[in-house]
């Protein structure tokens, strides 16, 4: 090591070159485990199915009980309809697990370990992904905690950590009374946030370190699990998971499929079998000519290896083979495929016999070929005729013939290396030759213990120097076979070359002197789709067809001075590595149909993105609002991240704003606030801790490959999607006053919806697309007790106002008090619901402008309001539009939109906000004034509370409101009138 480079060094230029990479490879995950801290408070927790193992624990029992006919077609009925609809909620997934542990009624405990145990060595042990083993194997080597962590209960997953030498399981409980179980859970199933919360509350009981900590798993559901640990690894991820991988920088690695055999397979494999037996045959043929038997079987020996592998599509790719000259010599094997004698064959080339089981001497053409070759066949169950078959290998040793013999005595079901016997010692050390240790890696991986199909690929051996026998006694027999023993174990953990270490019991801390690896901060749970959704969708394409329907969003914030401006532009750079969609591009599909991407761009440029603007001192509020609407409304680079933003400086006493513009598809209000809430700081330094999370690794997808990937998905969900329906159907034929009922009030929703408005106000009809921004405000507190004084929520109180303020635009404009339309935003959010996005629907609302009570209007809206949301628990345009939409072209989807949205005079919307003190790059906010785009509508007004002042952004269409002074000023009447409410 030179000067120049430091400690720990090269290990940190690996990993930045693995954090410049997604997609890591088996060697990458295992070094990466290396470089971290070793010991206890380190965990490494692997989700089970389709993460340890290629498929489903469960369906290995579902198998046996079908066979067993041991569950009932109502049982079987409700997997299958569960399966059918999709396992996507805790429900769905309760359900799914219930149904399947009714299976179990009435058994034992004890027995259903006992199953686990036989399924686990008959089929599951197959599927073990043997790269997933030797992460396990490297985490325990560190001496980190592992835990295998399954919705999966303990019978399906107890054997595999037994055999992987896991410790540890978080599991799903199975009730258990009296030792009998009773076919229902015993407690929380372990799925989503319930294996989250298990993970966190065993770290915290076990003195784990989560932020030093692995989590791995394949699932979509997995992506709060995986959240808790600072290293979070997704194998074998599916659609959804790669992409919150690639939002969220964790590195992704793919594991070879198990058990997944085609034509090819099978072909290679007949063909491999034939020549093997073609070889052998043909080499006894030849070598007969020559008259020596023991000739004839070597070279048949010969041809079937190098045939047989050759036809087989298995290669050996040999380290030690100068090893292989020292004859004669007992060679020992690790066991675990039927391979294995094909393997040996091609290495060994003749000159040895062997040792199998008894069985083997009936099976057709092994069994011959085996007594021609001089075999020992051995009763595994009998250890005195054992002992008394290996007799004859001593003579065979003292005539030149090596023997070859695996000491555990049989195939393993894992590549965990078993038990060594001694009777290929003693023989060895009776005939007074070496050992020579032979070490297969991979075996199992082309051929598994069950398996009848060879699959191509390359066979990793070592063969060790030989161990002389020589002044062994029968008293050290037992050491001897544990010093190869611990050969073949050191071999197989180290295979890549990794350097041994001790194993401490506590992680190194700063009292060590050496500090733990900094593990790379995730970034923020905000705007995790990879796609839009169908009402992004709409109004991305929308604008595309008329500029009109724009969707800019807007939140302009007053600033009690003005931020330096390298800070200030620094934390944009920091807030595009907590928030991920700030490097995104749209990727249309070809064609202009499909769900346009998120793609992550290489690099962004901040100038492009990150604008400052000064007014002539002292700048006026009317002057910084212009300035803001001609900003706000100027379309955004669609071929750039959808967001930019302004600092404008030279505001009176000090002040400055800071104005944020992104396009709607990123997100609805509620979105921006709470992206606004996270980003924003509670004091004004910079917090020394706080999160500092990679740039995010780029994406690449081209306009066909997007829409192709989507043509494909959606043929591939059709055909199960119409079976859901029918599924559905079938189950609704039980309730037809109920379905009746739903389709009914669906048809109300959609005429409400989708129907052209009567009433709109003549006044308000002109449009014209220029926007004009106007900002009120009231305090907080005034407007909760005026509309609580009326029987209404704030909500109500503010819709009201607005009305009262346009009631009074009518009046002063001569125009009659009938009606105008007021489309309100309803949000769908759930409370498990990603952030970021857009989850909202809308209704329209023919409001009556001659009401001048304000108590009154309070009221009416109030019984509106609640009868809107009733009925808009799913957004009807989601319902009947939505799966349509992705396909529409723009020019119509413009055209449906322009109609629906157009058709309002006014949109008005309402948002909590914070309610503390913020900073942004150390300057307070004072205010937070939202303005939302105008959708072909007359006005958009919405509100922000912030801290104890509601904020409010008017939107204005010059050509609809040809008096923005006056309105701004009678909105501000309608405003007290409400306040007035509560002071009386």
């Amino acid at each position: 090591m030179t000067a120049e480079t430091p400690p720990g060094g090269g290990l940190r230029e690996q990993a930045a070159a693995m954090a410049r990479s997604n997609v890591w490879t088996e060697e990458q995950l295992i070094a990466d485990v290396d470089a971290a801290p070793p010991g206890r408070r380190v965990g490494a927790f692997f989700d089970f199915d389709g993460t340890v193992i290629d498929g489903y624990s469960l369906a290995a029992f579902a198998r046996h009980h079908l066979r067993s006919l041991e569950v009932t077609p109502t049982d079987l009925g409700q997997l299958l309809l569960t399966g059918l609809r999709g396992v996507t909620t805790e429900d769905d997934f309760e359900r799914f697990t219930v149904s399947g542990m009714r299976a179990w009624a009435g058994r034992s405990e004890d027995e259903l370990a006992e199953l686990g145990e036989r399924l686990f060595v008959q089929g599951i042990a197959g599927s073990l992904y043997p790269e997933a083993w030797r992460l396990v194997t490297a985490h325990l080597q560190a001496g980190h905690t592992v835990v295998l962590a399954s919705s999966a209960t303990r019978f399906q997953v107890e054997p595999a950590a037994r055999a992987l030498g896991v410790e540890h399981v978080l599991v799903s409980p199975v009730e258990i009374v009296d030792g009998v179980c009773t076919g229902r859970p015993g407690g929380p199933l372990l799925w989503r946030a319930g294996k989250a919360a298990a993970v966190r509350a065993f770290a915290e009981e076990h003195g784990i370190d989560l932020l030093q900590s692995y989590a791995y798993s394949n699932g979509d559901e997995d992506v709060p699990f995986l959240r808790t640990v600072g290293r979070a690894r997704a194998l074998n991820p599916g659609r959804g998971l790669t992409a919150a991988a690639r939002h969220y920088s964790w590195p992704v690695a793919r594991f070879r499929r198990r058990g997944r055999t085609g034509a090819a397979d099978l072909a290679r494999t007949v063909a491999g079998i034939g020549g093997m037996f073609g070889g052998f045959t043909t080499g006894l043929a030849v070598g007969a000519l020559g008259g020596s038997r023991r000739e004839a079987v070597d070279l048949g020996l010969t041809l079937a290896g190098e045939l047989g592998s050759a036809l087989a599509g298995v290669r050996l790719d040999v380290q030690g083979a100068e090893h292989l000259a020292t004859r004669p010599a007992v060679f020992l094997f690790n066991h675990q495929s039927q391979l294995d004698v094909l393997i040996l064959a091609k290495l060994l080339r003749g000159g040895f016999t062997g040792v199998a089981k008894k069985e083997l001497a009936r099976t057709p053409g092994f069994g011959l070929a085996f007594r021609l070759a001089d075999v020992a066949f051995v009763d595994r169950s009998d250890p005195a005729q054992a002992r008394r078959a290996l007799e004859p290998a001593v003579q065979r040793l003292q005539e030149g013939i090596s023997l070859v013999i695996a000491p555990e005595g049989t195939r393993s079901a894992t590549p965990t290396l078993g038990p060594f016997k001694k009777g290929a010692f003693h023989v060895a050390m009776q005939a007074g030759v070496p050992i020579v240790p032979v070490v297969i890696r991979n075996a199992g991986e082309l051929m598994w213990r069950g398996a009848t199909v060879v699959t191509a690929g390359t066979v990793q051996v070592r063969v060790l120097p030989p161990v002389p026998t020589t002044g062994w006694r029968a008293e050290d027999v037992d050491r001897h076979v544990t010093d190869v023993r611990d050969s073949f174990l050191a071999t197989l953990a180290n295979w890549s070359g990794r350097t041994q270490r001790p194993v401490v019991a506590e992680s190194p801390t700063a009292d060590d002197g050496v500090p733990a690896p900094a593990v790379p901060a995730a970034p923020l749970d905000w705007g995790t789709s990879p796609e839009m959704n169908p009402i992004e969708t709409a109004m991305w394409r929308a604008e595309a067809a008329d500029p009109r329907l724009r969707a800019n969003v807007t939140l302009l914030e007053i600033l009690e001075t003005a931020p330096g401006w390298d800070r200030f532009r620094g934390a944009h750079e920091w807030a595009s590595r907590m928030v991920p969609r700030m490097r995104q591009r749209v990727v249309e599909p070809a064609l202009g149909v499909g769900a346009p991407r998120w793609v992550t761009i290489e690099d962004l440029d901040l100038d492009r993105h990150v604008h400052r603007v000064r007014l002539e001192e002292p700048g006026s509020m009317r002057q910084l609002l212009a300035i803001v609407g001609e900003f706000s409304s100027a379309l955004l680079d669609r071929d750039r991240p959808l967001w930019e933003v302004m600092l404008v400086e030279g505001l009176a006493d000090g002040r400055a704003a800071y104005v944020v513009k992104t396009h709607h598809s990123t997100t609805d209000g509620l979105g921006a606030v709470q992206l606004m809430g996270l980003l924003h700081r509670r004091g004004p330094e910079t917090d020394p801790a706080r999160p500092e999370p990679p740039a995010p690794v780029p994406g690449e997808v081209s306009r066909v490959g997007a829409l192709t990937e989507q043509l494909v998905g959606t043929a591939r969900s059709v055909p199960l999607a119409a079976l859901r329906r029918g599924v559905e159907a079938l189950g609704a034929l039980r309730h037809p006053r109920e379905v009746a009922a739903q389709a009914l009030d669906a048809a109300r929703a959609a005429t409400k919806t989708l129907a052209p408005p009567r009433g709109s106000s003549p006044l308000l009809a002109p449009r014209g697309g220029d926007w004009r921004f106007e900002v009120l405000e009231v305090p907080l507190a005034d407007l909760k007790a005026g509309s609580k004084a009326a029987g209404g929520s704030l909500n109500d109180g503010f819709l009201a106002a607005v009305l009262g303020g346009f009631r009074r635009y009518h009046e002063r404009s001569g125009a009659p008090l009938g009606t105008m339309t007021i489309g309100i935003p309803i949000s769908l959010r759930a409370r498990d619901d990603a952030q970021g996005g857009n989850r909202f629907t809308g209704a329209r609302f023919t409001a009556p402008l001659d009401e001048a009570d304000a108590a009154a209007r309070v009221s009416t809206i109030r019984e509106f309001v609640l009868s809107a949301r009733e009925t808009s628990t799913s957004g009807v345009t989601d319902d009947l539009l939505g799966p349509a939409l992705h396909w529409i072209p723009a020019s119509v989807v413009g055209a449906v939109s322009g109609r629906l949205t157009g058709a309002n005079d006014v949109q008005v919307s309402n948002m909590p906000g914070v309610t503390h003190p913020v900073w942004i790059a150390g300057s307070r906010i004072l205010r937070m004034f939202p303005f939302g785009p105008l959708p072909g509508c007359a006005a958009m007004v919405t509100l922000l509370s912030h801290e104890d002042t509601c904020c409010i952004g008017v939107n204005l269409d010059a050509a609809a409101v040809t008096d923005p002074a006056g309105l701004v000023a009678d909105l501000q009447a309608g405003l007290d009138e409400v306040v007035a409410l509560g002071r009386r």
